[in-house]
């Protein structure tokens, strides 16, 4: 503990309004400037002590956090409270953003300090003109600074693979300069004479006979420098380049992923993961505000057994149209709309409740949802002008479902003079108490509240009535509420959960209420412990769960409530595409059992077809032992039940496997059960059992265990070993680890943080819970069905693209350095080089350079559209098809037989070979013809892997074969002394003036490309991979990618991006080539005919074609 005296007589006065306050280091500004001698505070932090309303940066979430003043005796705090002294004690610094304990010691008396009068780092003030506070915590002490850990670095899965590529090359370099280095030690001997090997010239030690060791040592150093072309530097460089284009501009300016309701694009936040996208086999989804709209309207209701509500959700529809049955809705034509409540039935609304059968019971609920929150009102004081400012959508719902119903929470008062015993000021309008249409004003205090919290899972207040009856309203999860209930009643009991049920297995997110008449000894007496538990220093949370045990039992159940929480526009159809996609879907949510497999079937995630294996802790057997009350019994019983469960779903799943037409699976789990199943002993059971299932659903699991952050997993290899603690975080990173699976986790709030950051991508949604989400993620959308798009258009796309990229630069520096390798063998392995340095210097930089990207930029196999319709095409980056090291094998192969061509074919040919002088052609004249047929061949290589050909990829290409010969030109046309470029003088021209030279050139790519060219035949003839079947059956498809469906949103896009929208419905120039070998028989070539342009004759189409009468040519008018 630290105690800190603080003077308030030596402290500044200081204001701060509506966002002026920044951080602690600005407030502090502030005191200093106002005076010089500023006492020395141990710990510094801001406790407000006036109503106070923040907007936590570090959350960045638009539901506020509602702060309360600490309440003094007898002393006024204003503005020019200035001399009183004071100590404060609280707790050592740490990241703890949810927890506070400390106390201010103000005139002999002891003031608890809470999280509630806790301004943390960055926040926005709201609802006060002023504060008076003492700063405790600043710099690096703060609980945001704290908290500011580095976001964890994230890899592809393709860069992985592509560094042990790397490692591949680095040996095989190794091996290559060992071959040629114990080739020199080898071949200098003294026959040599000639070569004068035993020279004492400067240099001539590296051929001395006489210490071959040291001609080894040498010859090795020489040849990983000439060989080094075989390392890809340029690779890294092309690849980050591409990445981000692919992010800043096809991604970030897709219309089909911007949201026009709330101007929202999507954003790339990285591009290092953009291929990830493109394998995805897992995604875990939050379901608030990710799969839902997060928009909480209050739509049914029970109380004292009587169900009231006459809607119909949307998970209802679903389930009656699964049974053939017809729903027909009655909507009164006076129903009341707000938002937040959407209900329906003349028994309630009006005062019509007073003719119900128990309308005592229905004034007490509707007290309860409008005394038992933490809302604040704001506006005008009256029912249509009136904004409630809550901690959450659905406490919004409850106080505004109470307005509608007739009592009207619209004012909280808290005077300036503060006393710890004396309560906070609450106004309720309450209309048709007495009798049919009287209106009253009844202000109510509120003596205590017991905050809702994950471990809770409810929230009470203590309130006195006007007439001096004290009263607890208590609401929270059934299963806390139904522990506490006093004995009795068992009817409504029994009715109350069954209708429970059936708001669950309706969708509905449920709540019940209960309340409990206090006598004013055992208040006062409850009331001093809980002081006492407020006021201490160590402890503190656990002391007030334990003192609120103590007044939270014998409650009378009022009845539930229930809240709709609609879906996404889209999720079905986006869930159905990717699971036929081959992605497996996890939904990690709060809700009841019932409620998530509902949610599971409204949303396509489960369906009728599967089988569903069922682990809850809501069976008769284990309520029976939780009744007796003994936890490590509760703990044994579920742990063996668990166990039981898993086996009896392992076993059954394991039958279906062995038959071929096994339905598909679905598993769903709640938090107690997962919690056991966890387990070391149970883990590698539920993963066999879990990645077998099509989807998952894990119930039941609380914000706080999604909160936890566990970041060493990531550093742990041996995932066997872990002590799991139970939450969405810790299901991610099982299935991350344990089954070698890349994963995707989506969600929208500050709880999805830690599961966003464990997965190999995770992608934010920009919804009503904030930007929190959006800021930890990789890839931010604004909605759920826009997934669809991220993963199987540009995330097929770039993993296609980028797979290439990586190919093709192996193939090319394989192939370069292969010839020089080779030439190694006939100049006696003495290191002298085949090619010029500015040759081997501007291969990869210039001559090679901009193809490839283009193909990183623009291949595309299918369109949007067609990958979207099959969606099965994305299996394949699923099993990584293009990236395998057979792949790469073959890559190796072509590489190894086009460079022996470009070498013999070159060298041999040159033997007989004659400039136009009569002279034979020397070591430059064979290397810079090489050169050329290398430069020429790997670039005409590149348009053969393409699968589109636009104009892009002619002028790349062309550009830089033309780039070769304008160098050539211009290198050898001028002398200089410098160098070794006498050597190359002329070179061109003596070349040129030949037949030889024109021969070589078409003749060598031919040889070179021949075995690639039959290979891709026979390849997409007889073992044709998914996309080249796709396009085979589209290839006379109209191709029209114009956007006539997104006009709606390019009138609401701004000047620039209207002009970007209004390229982007310009006519594109149409691929005029396939780019492979040749097509199946019997057809016309794959892209020769399309929109009636000319396309090049196909030699192995002549014989075919002129015995067919011709085709009319697709194309648009």
């Amino acid at each position: 503990m630290v105690s800190s005296s603080s003077s308030f007589a030596s402290a500044p006065e200081f204001i701060i309004s509506n966002n002026e306050v920044d951080n602690e280091i600005d407030i502090l500004s502030k005191i200093q400037s106002n005076n010089s001698k500023l006492p020395n505070w141990g710990r510094r932090v801001r406790l407000a002590l006036q109503t106070a309303k923040e907007i936590d940066t570090l959350h960045s979430s638009t539901p506020p956090v509602i702060h309360r003043d600490i309440k003094s005796a007898n002393v006024l705090i204003d503005r020019n409270f200035n001399a009183r002294l004071a100590e404060v004690q609280c707790e050592q610094p740490n990241n703890s953003l949810y927890t506070f304990t400390g106390n201010l010691i103000l005139q002999n008396q002891t003031l608890p300090v809470s999280p509630n009068q806790l301004l943390l780092r960055g926040c926005s003030l709201r609802n006060t003109e002023y504060i008076v506070g003492v700063v405790i915590f600043t710099g690096h002490e703060t609980k945001v600074m704290m908290n500011a850990m580095n976001v964890p670095s994230k890899r592809s899965t393709l860069e992985r693979k592509l560094d042990k590529l790397i490692l591949t090359l680095f040996a095989t370099l190794f091996v290559m300069c060992f071959i040629g280095a114990v080739g020199s030690a080898v071949f200098v001997n003294k026959k040599y004479f000639y070569l004068h090997l035993e020279s004492s010239e400067e240099g001539g030690a590296q051929f001395d006979p006489r210490n071959r060791f040291l001609v080894f040592l040498l010859t090795m150093f020489t040849l990983i420098t000439l060989y080094s072309t075989i390392i890809p530097i340029s690779l890294y460089v092309s690849i980050e380049m591409i990445k981000f284009i692919q992010s800043t501009q096809f991604i970030n300016k897709d219309l089909h992923m911007y949201h026009l309701e709330t101007n929202t694009p999507a954003l790339a936040r990285t591009s290092n993961l953009n291929e990830e996208l493109g394998q995805v086999e897992y995604i875990f989804s939050d379901k608030t505000g990710t799969l839902t709209r997060n928009l909480m309207e209050f739509f049914k209701c029970s109380i004292g057994g009587e169900v009231y509500g006459t809607g119909v959700t949307e998970i209802e529809r679903g389930i009656a149209e699964r049974s053939g049955k017809k729903i027909e809705e009655n909507i009164s034509s006076n129903a009341v709309r707000e938002k937040g409540f959407n209900f329906d039935d003349p028994r309630l609304m009006r005062g019509a409740w007073r003719n119900e059968p128990n309308p005592d019971n229905c004034k007490e609920f509707f007290r309860c949802l409008a005394i038992c929150h933490t809302v604040l009102p704001e506006g005008d004081e009256s029912p249509e002008k009136i904004k409630y400012q809550a901690a959450s959508p659905d406490e919004a719902a409850l106080v505004i479902a109470a307005k509608n119903f007739g009592f009207f929470f619209y004012r909280f008062k808290q005077l300036h003079c503060f006393l710890l015993r004396t309560p906070t000021m609450i106004y309720v309008r309450e209309s048709h108490v007495e009798k049919m249409g009287k209106i009253q004003d009844v202000p109510y205090e509120i003596l205590n509240v017991l905050e809702f919290n994950s471990t809770r899972k409810r929230q009470s207040v203590v309130c006195r009535y006007p007439d001096g009856r004290l009263v607890l309203y208590c609401k929270g999860a059934d299963t806390v509420i139904y522990e506490r209930l006093a004995d009795g009643n068992n009817d409504i009991k029994k009715v109350t959960r069954e209708h429970l049920e059936q708001f669950g297995s309706s969708g509905l997110r449920t709540l019940c209420l209960a309340y409990k008449e206090l006598h004013p000894d055992v208040y006062e007496s409850w009331n001093e412990k809980f002081i006492q538990a407020k006021s201490s220093l160590r402890d503190r949370e656990r002391k007030l769960d334990e003192v609120a045990e103590l007044i939270e039992h014998d409650l009378i159940l009022i009845g539930s409530t229930a809240i709709e929480d609609k879906l996404q526009e889209g999720v079905p159809a986006c869930i159905e595409t990717l699971k036929r996609a081959g992605i497996k879907i996890w939904v990690l949510t709060g809700d009841k059992i019932e409620t998530a497999i509902n949610i599971g079937y409204a949303c396509n995630l489960i369906n009728n077809e599967m089988k569903q294996f069922i682990i809850s802790s809501e069976t008769d057997a284990i309520r029976e032992v939780e009744e007796r009350g003994d936890q490590i019994e509760i703990a044994r019983f579920m742990k063996e039940e668990v166990k039981k469960e898993l086996k009896s779903c392992l076993e059954e799943a394991q039958s279906y496997f062995s038959s071929l037409s096994g339905p598909k699976l679905a598993l769903v789990i709640d938090g107690k059960c997962l919690m056991y199943a966890l387990d070391p002993s149970l883990r590698v059971m539920l993963l066999n059992l879990s990645l077998n299932c099509h989807a998952v659903v894990c119930c039941r699991v609380s914000p706080l265990q999604k909160a936890q952050v566990n970041l060493f997993l990531k550093a742990i290899k041996d995932w066997w070993c872990l002590d799991f603690n139970y939450g969405a975080l810790q299901v991610t990173s099982l299935v991350k680890k344990g089954a070698q699976k890349i994963t995707l986790s989506i969600g929208d709030g500050a709880n999805d943080v830690s599961m966003i950051q464990a997965a190999h991508v995770g992608v934010g949604i920009s919804g009503l819970e904030g930007m929190q989400a959006v800021m930890a993620s990789d890839f931010a959308i604004a909605q759920f069905r826009y997934l669809a798009d991220l993963l199987l258009v540009h995330g097929r796309w770039s993993y296609l693209r980028i797979c290439k990229v990586v190919t093709y630069f192996f193939y090319k520096n394989l192939t370069f350095t292969l010839t020089q390798f080779w030439f190694t063998f006939q100049a006696g392995f003495s290191g002298q080089r085949f090619y010029d340095d500015w040759f081997q210097s501007l291969y990869n930089v210039i001559f090679t350079a901009l193809p490839v990207i283009i193909v990183g930029l623009f291949d595309k196999d299918v369109s949007a559209s067609l990958s979207k319709k099959y969606p099965e095409l994305y299996m394949e980056g699923i099993r990584n098809v293009f990236f395998k090291w057979r792949v790469v094998a073959i890559w190796a192969f072509f590489s190894l037989y086009q460079s022996l061509i470009f070498y013999y074919f070159v060298s041999s040919s040159s033997l007989s070979g004659k400039n136009s002088a009569g002279k034979t052609f020397g070591l430059w004249d064979v290397s810079t013809m090489a050169f050329t047929c290398v430069v020429v061949t790997v670039n005409l290589r590149l348009l053969m892997i393409c699968n589109s050909i636009t104009r892009w990829h002619y002028i790349s290409v062309g550009g830089s074969i033309l780039a070769w010969f304008i160098f050539i030109f211009l290198y050898s046309g001028i002398s200089t002394p410098y160098d070794r470029q006498e050597n190359m003088y002329f070179v061109i021209y003596v070349l040129m003036s030949t037949l030889y030279f024109y021969l070589t050139l078409l003749l060598v790519p031919v040889a070179a490309l021949f075995c690639d060219f039959i290979y891709q035949g026979v390849q997409r003839w007889f073992f044709p991979y998914d996309y080249q079947i796709i396009q085979e059956m589209h290839r006379h498809d109209d191709t029209d990618t114009s956007r006539a469906h997104l006009l709606e949103i390019g009138n609401n896009l701004t000047p620039a991006e209207a002009r970007s929208h209004a390229i982007s419905q310009l006519p594109r120039e149409i691929s005029k080539h396939t780019g492979f070998a040749f097509d199946s028989p019997g057809y016309e070539s794959f892209f020769a005919a399309q929109l009636g342009v000319f396309a090049p004759t196909k030699a192995w189409d002549v014989a075919r074609r002129a015995s067919m009468k011709s085709r009319p040519k697709i194309g648009h008018k």
